[in-house]
């Protein structure tokens, strides 16, 4: 065989290698183009049905992209992570008291399990088993929190009566997905739509975008990998040889925060009443406006304040005179966070909420002015 036949056979080869390579890639892709798209339906009622789908069991892999750059607040750098980084997540839901959630990184792996008689996380680094005792009377956003039928309910739930509009539909993790578009109509939130992909027969949720309002690309993604919703086994991890065993009391805000307690807030701010005051029965800490232009105060101690101050400002938070303390502002699409620290009470109060900045701003400045009897 001569010299140019062997190379003309070599590059044949090479050519149905990459021919092969490349249907293999594509495959996936293709698949997913071809999957049957789910129908146009009423919004309304699509929204009604996720609203309504806490009972529908699922099992599944789902993962939730955020692209929030978050300052790493003291002791929330597990929360601010789940909204600047992809959250891979396996899940087994079987109602509102028995699920399981494994959160899956680089670093290991925690599970979380909820049942009827409490709630248990396994840490596999620490290989260490946890009984959670006691209800956190506000419990910090978690990874959980953050698949897609929950935060579908969430999102639409926290909307209200908000207009709703069909998506076309789209193929989800094999489910043929009917989408809605919420778009709030207050216009001092900084939330500009929220789309969900959902099955029109049950209202599971497989798919839920959130943007910024004046951004088109979504800052929060999450969306089942692969789903099946048929009714998973959860029961209660058991100890292995080895591992550690402890009990400690659910972890509530206060334990990472240290809201103040006696520190009464106003009824109202920046003209919107508290729709809960000292929630979760805090002193201290309350909610104010309604759908998704709502924002949170709470009550601090000063050391708190100061360290939030110094992580605001090095994420390019600006500090800004009130008329009777200060205030550091920084808004990271579509959050807007505040740290207020008064001249008036000698109180601290941390700020968050969708809402603009210029809202937050005047919110400080009710605070700051605010006297130790509250008025």
């Amino acid at each position: 065989m001569t010299p140019s036949v062997v190379r003309h056979e070599k590059r044949r080869r090479w050519a149905v290698a990459a021919a092969v390579a490349a249907v293999l890639v594509s495959a996936p892709s293709v698949v997913a183009a071809l999957a049957p798209a789910g129908e146009t339906v009423d919004p309304a009622r699509l929204r009604a049905l996720v609203l309504d789908s806490t009972a529908r069991p699922y099992q599944g892999y789902a993962e939730s992209t955020g692209s929030l750059a978050l300052p790493e607040l003291p002791n929330l750098a597990a929360v601010t992570a789940l909204f600047s980084m992809k959250t891979p997540m396996r899940a087994w839901y079987a109602g509102p008291d028995r699920y399981r959630v494994d959160i899956l990184g680089t670093a290991g792996e925690h599970d979380v399990y909820r049942l009827p008689d409490g709630e248990y996380t396994w840490d596999y680094g620490d290989n260490t088993l946890t009984e959670l005792i006691g209800e956190p009377a506000v419990r910090l956003p978690r990874a959980g929190d953050l698949l897609p039928p929950e935060l579908a309910r969430r999102l639409l739930r926290a909307a209200g009566n908000d207009p709703v509009s069909a998506l076309p539909g789209r193929n989800v993790a094999g489910v043929a997905a009917s989408g809605l578009r919420l778009v709030p109509a207050d216009p001092d939130t900084t939330i500009g739509q929220v789309d969900v992909w959902a099955d029109p027969a049950t209202g599971v949720a497989v798919r839920v975008e959130l943007t910024a309002r004046g951004q088109r690309a979504p800052i929060l993604v999450s969306e089942f990998r692969e789903l099946a919703q048929t009714t998973p086994v959860v029961e209660a991890p058991r100890p292995v040889l080895g591992s550690g065993f402890t009990v400690a009391s659910a972890p509530d805000v206060t334990d990472v925060l240290g809201a103040v307690g006696e520190v009464p807030l106003p009824a109202r701010l920046a003209g919107r009443p508290v729709t809960s005051s000292s929630f979760g029965g805090i002193e201290g800490a309350a909610l104010y406006g309604s759908g998704l232009a709502s924002f949170a105060v709470i009550a601090v101690p000063r050391t708190v304040a100061a360290a939030a101050g110094d992580a605001a400002g090095k994420a390019g938070g600006v500090q800004v005179k009130l008329a009777a303390g200060t205030v550091v502002q920084l808004s990271i699409t579509p959050l807007s966070l505040g740290i207020v620290r008064s001249a008036v009470s000698r109180r601290s109060y941390l700020l968050a909420g969708t809402v603009t900045p210029n809202v937050l701003k005047s919110v400080a400045d009710e605070l700051s002015r605010l006297r130790r009897s509250g008025r």
